[in-house]
């Protein structure tokens, strides 16, 4: 009888850690980066939305402040070791501007994707700017994304 009980809270204990571990699939192949908007101190920090169409021209806006901020939004997982944003036709790390991440999900809290916030200074900003992001994902795929004609007042 003891080794029945024994036996059967072994059983129990198998089942219950082994529904407690997680399985994930790999992680989705990146598939496409999103200019998604900017923001500064003189949109009252707002987010002024990129229109939809190459080359995503922000012509109508004029930005100020001590750094203007970036959405981007990656569908897919990105491989941040290899994201890159230009700037004027200078490139930076995604580690050096990043201010903000926040994950896209599906209905099932499954990550598939990221909006990131990124902080770019005014001393990297001229008065007019075009800005560039590329990344390859980290299962396969890549991306890129330009918007122009950004004005920046210092």
């Amino acid at each position: 009888m003891k080794k029945s009980v024994v036996f059967l809270l072994l059983v129990c204990m198998a089942v219950f850690l082994s529904s407690a571990v997680a399985m994930a699939g790999p992680a989705p192949a990146l598939t496409k980066v999103d200019i998604h908007a900017f923001t500064a101190q003189s949109y009252n920090y707002q987010w002024q939305f990129t229109p939809a169409n190459y080359p995503r021209s922000m012509h109508g806006y004029s930005f100020s402040g001590p750094e203007l901020y970036m959405s981007v939004i990656y569908t897919g997982i990105p491989n941040w070791n290899l994201t890159f944003i230009k700037v004027n036709g200078t490139q930076y790390k995604h580690s050096q501007l990043f201010e903000k991440q926040f994950f896209i999900t599906d209905s099932g809290g499954i990550v598939g994707g990221y909006e990131i916030v990124y902080k770019i200074p005014s001393t990297y900003l001229g008065a007019a700017n075009t800005i560039i992001v590329t990344s390859r994902g980290t299962n396969g795929g890549s991306g890129d994304n330009v918007s122009t004609n950004i004005k920046f007042v210092k």
